[in-house]
């Protein structure tokens, strides 16, 4: 099921890239409409978090178009690696609203319409700034998850057109990190996956403009714009309702991960060394993996927000260095990584980076091994 709608979504993103492509000019009424779309999470992995669009609606000339930020080429030229190191150009785009709303019927996502209500002149300063970065020459950004993405270009279309203030910035604001849990809950292992590659950046505290990387919070948010001392948004009207996503039925990260670490622990009190020192070298190498795809991502990319990683503390390409420690030589790279596990887990509840919870079991693992292997002369 999966599979078909990423195939489908796919499919729609190339329609969508070219559908309006043709047209580079638009000769926009007065009588034009402007609505903004916030579209619900799904169930696979890339619309986790939602999705914005810009509605465009001339009931003179019949344009019914659809605007959004976030449509990339597929045939670019090493694809997968500049997605990988956070360099892959995304563009704007445009689509028919039939077709857009076709899409988000059939992959069940609710489609939340909130009009734009602004005086004519306005009105024409927004549409011609949609319509400049509609051109080719400017339609091509580099994305970025938290700071330039298809829900922040919308916000700051609507900044860059308007002079517009907000009304309500006091409310407690949280980290990005836990903005981003809200829609995890059904998704364990998708959290804990983001929460190891994530960095500080991730928990930098939230602004009221921040939080509009979120397609929710940016429909939120301009609840509370002003222009001219006027409200820039109606009320919501619901032209898709959502299928309710199903509930995870997989073990949670902490409780697996703790059972699992308490039977790589428990084999080394056994006397089959052979299967001992096969665990103690197999989760070495796995740890050894992470922590250099985390330093890879930290160095190796563009991505900012997995920059400064402290989860590279404990998990580091230094396991690899301390495989020869396992076979009883220079003992000091245990002593070394078990250390970096117990200064982890003491600086856990102090760190500015906030750890995953189900990190602690690894941890402690380590340590008891580390300790056991330095006190044995194998």
């Amino acid at each position: 099921m999966y599979f078909r709608q990423l195939a489908l979504f796919c499919l729609l993103i190339v329609l969508r890239a070219s559908s309006l492509n043709a047209q580079t000019q638009f000769n926009f009424s007065d009588s034009t409409r402007i609505s903004l779309l916030t579209c619900s999470p799904g169930n696979a992995l890339y619309s986790t978090f939602g999705h914005s669009a810009v509605r465009v609606y001339d009931p003179l000339s019949g344009m019914d178009a659809v605007f959004n930020w976030g449509i990339f080429d597929f045939d670019t030229p090493n694809f997968y690696w500049k997605f990988m190191r956070g360099k892959l150009l995304y563009q704007m785009g445009g689509q028919r609203f039939a077709d857009f709303y076709s899409e988000y019927q059939y992959l069940q996502r609710s489609v939340v319409e909130t009009p734009v209500l602004l005086p004519l002149d306005a009105k024409r300063k927004l549409l011609n700034t949609i319509e400049t970065n509609y051109l080719p020459e400017n339609q091509k950004y580099k994305y970025d998850f938290f700071f330039d993405n298809c829900a922040t270009r919308i916000r700051d279309v609507v900044e860059r057109a308007l002079p517009i203030t907000y009304a309500d910035t006091t409310r407690t604001i949280k980290p990005l990190r836990r903005l981003l849990d809200e829609y995890l809950v059904e998704m364990p292992w998708s959290d804990f996956g983001i929460d190891l590659v994530l960095g500080l950046p991730a928990d930098q505290m939230g602004t009221f403009r921040y939080e509009m990387f979120l397609p929710d919070y940016l429909g939120k948010n301009l609840l509370h714009a002003r222009y001219q001392g006027k409200a820039i948004t109606g009320p919501n009207v619901e032209l898709l309702p959502a299928a309710p996503l199903p509930p995870s039925t997989a073990p949670k990260p902490l409780l697996l991960i703790s059972i699992i670490m308490l039977l790589w622990v428990g084999t080394g009190f056994l006397k089959h060394k052979w299967l001992v020192n096969i665990l103690d070298r197999l989760f070495f190498v796995l740890l050894g993996f992470a922590g250099t795809l985390m330093l890879f991502l930290w160095l190796g990319t563009d991505h900012l927000a997995t920059k400064y990683n402290l989860n590279v503390l404990w998990a580091n390409p230094l396991y690899f260095i301390a495989m020869g420690s396992l076979r009883g030589k220079r003992k000091i790279w245990l002593w070394i990584i078990g250390g970096l596990c117990a200064f982890t887990l003491i600086f856990f509840p102090f760190s500015p980076q906030l750890f995953h919870p189900a990190i602690i079991p690894i941890l402690l693992a380590v340590i008891v091994r580390c300790a056991l292997k330095i006190r044995t002369k194998q």
